[in-house]
């Protein structure tokens, strides 16, 4: 291994002396467990508002007799741990708040006209004589005997309203708290509406209950607002820092990995026994080795630590740029006191986004070495063997050379090890700069340059040794880290030439003064009919030379943009003072407008099985979703439009042709969720509305078991095994908790709440650190806090009045049980409903969003092909005015980016939830979709590649002074470096993975892109190694590299969607008689049968 560079050194030197020491264990065990400050006190926050709500319990008697209060104390809880889902941002809080105050409002209005007709019925059918009242479940509301008809009309009311608000549920992920509040208030009236004889009676109940509803709100509104308040735009300050602590480490790995090639195997092949993928791989293979099928099981690529780093650290860097752009919404809607508005929040994260793109591509060097492997026969003879047709001639490397190719490429690796290792030093700097200047970081102090090791320092010397550097958060540092990215430019020609001289291709004398002048100079390659395979290899390897080079200049220049933009906001005083900074208008009414529409469900909102499942809604817009109907012309007459809203005949489930409001609301699977919630909630209800059975339930407090089935009902079988189990756990430890907290202290009442505190704050550790299991732990949570509530109630009131509603009193030992057993009874008769009448299971959820994933990814890359088109013919307009063609087919691309790495990330949760689903019959193909989760991820990075990297073809294009750049983007136009054939390709696959079809018979892939062939075909000097110092020939590698690897991956992404549908086949096939291995002896030839269009038959 070559050595350092000593000026690397010194520099590295010079930067630690600002960079914190490592920290101890202790530190780093405590760093592991994620027990920052910050997190202790947001752990804080979120128990406060519950035990303030217990508190308030023997202060506020009128408020909660028994029956109430086990409405209402969910509700208390609720409201109150609402801050565990948004317990760091009170404007994100106030957004959920307001749904909820519109949840009580529309609630408590549909429950007193509901219990107006539940009054009228029963006055329509009891005589007028007196009628024996009971106490209620309120002061003032009394209760009246049992009738029928009121019984009846109250049942009705409570079917249609759990059925209609859960279909909305459904379709807005953003409405599912406020559909819980609504469904507590239905579930509560409409259980003790019956028992009401007047409406005086009833309107005290509603006053009741709104006002323990509104003061639970008001606890976690206060709490928010008033204790260790949180913006939003701290949180995406503090996710700032954090991303880029994390490029930077990002960038190490990579250097790592780099470096680790300078000896290493990069054709090696070993299967780890880690991670995700590689274990799906092992059970695929036990279950295959049965079936003797096992040999279609690829060979598994070679694992290193370097490479497993690197892959942990571009998916940190990944999730948390996610996480960025969902908090960054409410960033820019906050009326804040700061030093950055909106318009920087949203330049910084754009630069952001520069900076990942090419960081990404970077990581992809594994996935390019591992293709060289498996095309070459390297990893597993046997299976080059089957796939030695669709491997060009060129490409067959004998094993025996592979020893030379592995030390041509360590010696190009030494080659790049100090460019490379001092411009991620210089990008170190840079990023560390950015974060000093946008006071992100705070700046560590200095080291004494005196230390025990190193002696003392001469300070003339130490002076000449920091003669013209700057160091990070100086004055005049962008003008120093541009100076350093010219230079690793420069350096380029340096080693393209040591390459030359490798691959002996003669250099002129003066390639030390001036190599890009000798480079320019060089003659074409040897291209002799017996020198053609060799040619294209070192062919090969240039490209993935420039490849690199570029990639990292790319991500040098895009840190040098984010170094002017920190400098710039110095320069303009905005960094001086804070001031009060107020969104704009339109984005205000933007975010008004927006909240009732269908979106992507973000952390902003997600529905309950959403976040146990780690699941993202995605909204794919109308183009996938309304079909034409082959039996009706579009309506020419109003009487044809109005008999088109009526009409069922016709109605694709997935069709949201806004004509067809009725049918599409009653066909949808919004509404069979809803179906579904209203049949298993009225499975308990039923038990209100008959006459035996009433006492029963009102004794029992059924209701709770009512109101856990429209918390835990689930939209899939997977979720709804999952969330069973896991409500039911976080039942059982606060059950347990609930009688440690009451006996440890004797059940003295300061002594309760304070524990109670204690356990509220470990259990919003589970519910900041593991979303997964959040639901779980706050039904946990609220448990608690309802079980020892209750016995401070009964402690204030006393047993007489406590029981005075006809409920029994249990002491807390028998409660604590009794009300694990309801919610146990509402879990389980949520997850057999969501079972019954047939599953909707998680894999048929994971294949359709499969499906839809491929439709995204087929839209991207017909926004990458114009893309690509108007850059090659100079149209992308002003890229300064936002309804240029060039930006807004970048705003297009950056949705639907965003859109599909949302959608991946929930598929890739839905795949690890279907082992929560019961297998009947064959096993689950989980190896197969996680391919082509992977597939559909690699083909992406790579469009993403090409958009990124043809950007500077529209540099060069503007400048209009490079000859060469002229005649390649003639010559490339007439080439067709897109093509529309990936577009049909990934649409026909996403329409079979979506409806479970089989392909049509006969499918092949585009072919592989022969850009260099034909653009040498046409003019044999335009890629010529003469060019490599022309800015756009770097790009055209990156674009000759990236498009072969879509062609590769598009092919297998064929193979895997072809495991899974099959292939339609009308062939006959000739089968012997004779063969040795039949059985009859028979030499007449019989046809087989036709196929039944379901997968070819042998």
């Amino acid at each position: 291994m070559l050595e350092s560079n000593p000026e690397v050194i010194t520099r590295a030197k010079q930067v630690s002396e600002m960079t914190p020491k490592k920290p101890s264990k202790i530190k780093s065990t405590w760093a592991k467990l994620g027990l920052d400050a910050s997190t202790l006190m947001m752990m804080a926050k979120g128990a406060t508002p519950p035990v303030i709500a217990t508190a308030l319990i023997p202060r506020q008697h009128h408020l909660n007799p028994i029956v109430l209060y086990h409405a209402a104390g969910q509700v208390y809880s609720e409201f109150s741990l609402q801050c565990g889902k948004y317990p760091r941002s009170a404007p994100k809080y106030q957004q959920q708040a307001d749904f909820r105050q519109l949840g009580i409002c529309v609630g408590s209005g549909v429950v007193t006209f509901a219990f107006w007709t539940i009054v009228k019925a029963r006055e329509h059918t009891t005589p007028k004589s007196p009628q024996s009242l009971s106490p209620g479940p309120a002061a003032g509301a009394s209760t009246a005997p049992y009738n029928a008809s009121a019984s009846a009309v109250a049942g009705v009311w409570l079917f249609a309203n759990i059925y209609f608000v859960n279909t909305i549920r459904a379709s807005r992920p953003q409405l599912v708290f406020p559909v819980i509040i609504y469904s507590i208030f239905i579930n509560v009236g409409m259980t003790y509406g019956p028992q009401f004889p007047t409406m005086p009676v009833a309107l005290a109940f509603i006053r009741r209950l709104i006002t323990v509803m509104l003061t639970g709100l008001s606890v976690g509104t206060a709490v928010s607002f008033f204790i260790i308040p949180v913006t939003c735009r701290e949180v995406v300050f503090k996710q700032a820092a954090g991303y880029i602590g994390l490029v930077r480490g990002t960038l190490k790995a990579q250097t790592a990995y780099i470096q680790s090639l300078e000896e290493g195997d990069m054709f090696g092949t070993s299967v780890p026994s880690n991670g995700p993928m590689n274990e799906n791989v092992h059970t695929e293979r036990r279950v295959q080795s049965k079936a003797g099928t096992s040999d279609k099981l690829p060979t598994l690529p070679k694992f290193t630590p370097e490479t497993i780093n690197l892959r942990a650290a571009i998916k940190g860097l990944t999730t948390l740029h996610g996480k960025i752009h969902g908090d960054m919404a409410f960033a820019k809607r906050e009326i804040a006191y700061g030093k950055l508005d909106a318009s920087d929040l949203d330049e910084m994260f754009r630069l952001f986004r520069s900076v990942l793109l090419p960081i990404i591509g970077m990581s992809t060097l594994m996935d390019i070495f591992d293709r060289i492997t498996e095309s070459r026969g390297w990893r597993d003879p046997n299976e080059h063997h089957h796939k030695r047709d669709s491997i060009q001639e060129w490409e067959r490397v004998p094993s025996m050379n592979k020893e030379q190719e592995k030390a041509e490429w360590n010696n190009i690796m030494k080659s790049l090890h100090r460019p490379f290792e001092g411009m991620t030093q210089a990008m170190d700097e840079a990023l560390l700069h950015v974060s000093l200047t946008l006071e992100l970081t705070k700046a560590p102090k200095a080291e004494s340059p005196t230390t025990e090791s190193e002696g003392k320092v001469d300070s003339a010397d130490d002076v000449e040794a920091h003669a013209g550097v700057v160091r990070p958060g100086e004055k005049g540092f962008a003008k120093f880290f541009e100076t350093k990215t010219q230079d690793f430019y420069n350096r380029r020609a340096t080693t393209l030439g040591d390459w030359c001289k490798h691959q002996g291709i003669s250099l002129p004398e003066n390639v030390a003064d001036d190599p890009y002048i000798a480079l320019a100079s060089l003659q074409h390659l040897p291209m002799g009919a017996d020198k053609c395979e060799q040619h294209r290899r070192i062919r090969q390897q240039l490209y993935l030379i420039l490849y690199m080079e570029f990639l990292l200049y790319s991500t040098g220049k895009a840190v040098l943009d984010l170094v002017r933009f920190a400098d710039i906001k110095v320069q303009s005083g905005a960094m001086e003072k804070n001031r009060i900074i107020i969104p704009a208008k339109a984005r205000l009414m933007k975010w008004i407008t927006g909240m009732m529409k269908i979106e992507d469900s973000t952390v902003d909102h997600q529905n309950i099985d959403d976040v146990e499942m780690g699941a993202q809604n995605v909204y794919l817009g109308d183009s996938l979703r309304p079909k034409k109907d082959p039996e009706h012309l579009p309506p020419a007459t109003a009487w044809e439009s109005f008999g088109n809203k009526l009409r069922f005949k016709y109605l694709p489930s997935h069709s949201i042709d806004t004509k067809q409001v009725i049918p599409r609301f009653f066909s949808s699977s919004d509404s069979a969720y809803g179906l579904r919630v209203a049949a298993a909630t009225f499975t308990i209800g039923i038990c209100a509305y008959l006459h035996n059975s009433q006492h029963f339930f009102i004794e029992q407090r059924l209701v709770w078991a009512m109101i856990m089935v429209s918390i835990s009902m689930t939209t899939t079988a997977g979720a709804s095994t999952f969330g069973f189990f896991g409500r039911l756990a976080g039942t059982t430890v606060a059950m347990v908790m609930s009688l440690v907290n009451y006996y440890i202290v004797d059940g003295k009442t300061a002594g309760i709440i304070v524990f109670l505190w204690v356990f509220l704050f470990f259990g919003f550790y589970v519910v900041l650190k593991f979303p997964r299991w959040s639901v779980a732990a706050v039904l946990g949570m609220v448990t608690q806090v309802l079980i020892i509530g209750y016995e401070l109630e009964v402690r204030k009131i006393g047993k007489k009045i406590a029981t005075s509603n006809g409920q029994p009193y249990y002491p807390i030992y028998l409660l604590a049980p009794y009300r694990l057993a309801t919610v146990a009874g509402g879990l389980a008769v949520a997850f057999i409903w969501t079972f019954f009448p047939y599953p909707i299971t998680a894999r048929s959820q994971l294949r359709k969003q499969l499906g839809a994933s491929l439709y995204l990814l087929a839209n991207f890359y017909s926004i990458v092909h114009t893309t690509v088109t108007i850059r090659l013919e100079g149209n992308e307009g002003d890229m300064e005015h936002k309804n240029s063609p060039g930006r807004r087919l970048e705003r297009l691309r950056h949705k639907v980016f965003a859109k599909e790495l949302l959608l991946l990330s929930g598929l890739r949760e839905h795949s690890a939830m279907t082992a929560w689903e019961f297998s009947i019959g064959g096993q689950f193909p989980r190896y197969e979709y996680d391919s082509i989760i992977q597939g559909v991820q690699n083909i992406l990075n790579y469009m993403t590649l090409i958009s990124y990297s043809t950007a500077t073809f529209s540099e060069n294009y503007r400048c209009n002074e490079q000859k060469w750049f002229q005649d390649f983007s003639k010559l490339v136009q007439k080439t067709n470096i897109t093509t529309h054939e990936i577009t049909s390709m990934l649409s026909l696959l996403s329409n079979s993975v979506t409806n479970g079809q089989p392909l049509p018979p006969y499918l092949k892939a585009p072919k592989p892109y022969q850009l260099s062939q034909d653009l040498e075909e046409m003019d044999k000097d335009i890629l010529d190694i003469s060019h490599i110092a022309e800015p756009g020939y770097a790009a055209f590698a990156v674009i000759q590299v990236a498009s072969t690897l879509i062609s590769d991956d598009l092919k297998k992404l064929i193979g895997h969607v072809k495991a899974l549908v099959g292939e339609v086949d009308f062939s006959y096939h000739v089968i012997s008689t004779t063969d040795p291995g039949s059985d009859n002896s028979s030499s007449e030839a019989l046809f087989a049968q036709e196929s039944n269009g379901k997968g070819k038959t042998e």
